[in-house]
């Protein structure tokens, strides 16, 4: 009796539908990539480990007020992904490095500006991506964490850094379920 359970049950996995997932990829600027965080609002931002974290030259007239900010400054490329999840349809952006490394993350969520988001994909040169994208290793991230990104000029320079933000309880629902997908802590 056992048996036929068990049988039956694996023959339904394998027939079971797989999420589908959909990317896209364009090349863009830090310059650019920085000017538009700020229309985003809340985001759900997972950076590379520290030790993960080359200490690539930053662009010029660009600089971050935190380390963990430091992977934007070295995005080349944004790869955008999209799959329907048993939570629902998921978006996010993966910036890549010139090397081809992923060394951040930016999820879409419902408080989230779904025009920004839209624009900061069109933003830049539709493209194939990098070569050694395929090769790179995931992203671990050290945390996630639900942000908003503020620009402000600093003796010349754009400063990137955080800014104050309110999330919707649906919002940090959503953010909290990514982060545990992700085997992230969700800093608050």
């Amino acid at each position: 009796m056992f048996g036929w359970p068990a049988t039956r049950s694996t023959s339904l996995c394998c027939h079971a539908p797989r999420a589908i997932v959909a990317q896209r990829c364009r090349a863009v600027s830090p310059q650019s990539l920085i000017s538009r965080l700020p229309g985003l609002g809340c985001v759900l931002y997972l950076h590379a480990a520290s030790t993960d974290v080359a200490g690539d030259a930053s662009p010029p007239g660009l600089l971050v007020d935190e380390h963990a900010l430091a992977p934007l400054l070295d995005t080349r490329w944004l790869l955008a992904t999209s799959t329907v999840t048993e939570d629902g349809p998921r978006e996010w952006l993966e910036c890549v490095d010139s090397s081809g490394r992923i060394r951040a993350r930016l999820h879409l969520l419902p408080d989230t500006d779904y025009l920004a988001w839209d624009a900061l994909m069109n933003a830049g040169d539709l493209h194939n991506g990098p070569a050694a994208l395929s090769n790179t290793s995931p992203l671990r991230p050290d945390s996630a964490e639900v942000v908003s990104f503020k620009v402000r000029e600093l003796a010349g320079l754009q400063l990137l850094e955080r800014s104050n933000s309110a999330l919707s309880s649906l919002g940090g629902r959503i953010a909290a379920r990514i982060a545990h997908a992700e085997s992230a802590v969700l800093l608050t």
